[in-house]
């Protein structure tokens, strides 16, 4: 049985039905054994890559 737990940003419109047509194709698990779960969470609570909020990365000097 998939479990599917997802964090996204805030606002993003996810369809959970696309997740499940996605991990039935995948895999072929029967879709009404297919488990989805997203967690939202503020923009400034998620760092990528070391930028927060979509910011530009700088490396920083050393010297």
């Amino acid at each position: 049985m998939p479990f599917i737990e997802c964090h996204i940003k805030a606002g993003l419109t996810q369809e959970i039905r696309d997740i499940i047509q996605v991990t039935h194709d995948s895999i072929g698990s029967d879709p009404k054994i297919i488990n989805v779960i997203l967690h939202e969470h503020p923009s400034e609570n998620i760092s990528i890559s070391s930028r927060i909020n979509g910011e530009e990365f700088s490396k920083k000097s050393t010297a």
